[in-house]
């Protein structure tokens, strides 16, 4: 029976398609998480799979997640004996990185909020002649809701 065999790349090329550094890379390996296959004269080779859970790293530590964690993700299923122990072990860990990107969107929809009521506020201000300071404009939509909207606080002068 004939075998096809798989496209090996090196390691410039995964960079380049994953739009990381070989150093990066590197660094992956260093930390065992990418084991890439080697020629016979040790140039670093690397399938499809290897690029693809690359990207998965990438994706992971673009987004916040630690090394520790993802090399806890990454070596949790050989560390059982079942199929069916993996499986609550990483879905324990899915739970908690779930739980935490439910609060990140929490908090980022309150912060959207903000900016939006700070942009409105800000907005007020269209066709206004005034210096935009408390001295140069003391009854400005933008100084009334200071107290309101903490994030005006960032854009107002430092005056009060």
């Amino acid at each position: 029976m004939f075998k096809e065999q798989q496209q090996l790349f090196k390691i410039g090329d995964v960079a380049d398609a994953v739009s990381t550094t070989i150093r990066a890379i590197r660094y992956y390996e260093e930390e065992g998480l990418i084991i890439p296959l080697r020629s016979e004269g040790g140039t670093r080779l690397y399938s499809q799979r290897h690029i693809d859970r690359l990207r998965a790293i990438l994706r992971l530590t673009e987004n916040g997640y630690s090394l520790a964690i993802i090399k806890t993700l990454a070596e949790t299923r050989q560390q059982h004996r079942t199929g069916n122990d993996s499986q609550q072990a990483i879905s324990n860990q899915l739970d908690e990185m779930l739980e935490g990107i439910h609060a990140q969107i929490k908090q980022l929809q309150g912060l959207s909020k903000l900016i939006g009521a700070t942009k409105s506020t800000v907005q007020q201000c269209t066709g206004c002649e005034n210096k935009p300071t408390s001295k140069g404009c003391p009854d400005c939509p933008v100084k009334k809701h200071l107290a309101d909207i903490e994030l005006l606080n960032l854009v107002w002068d430092q005056e009060s």
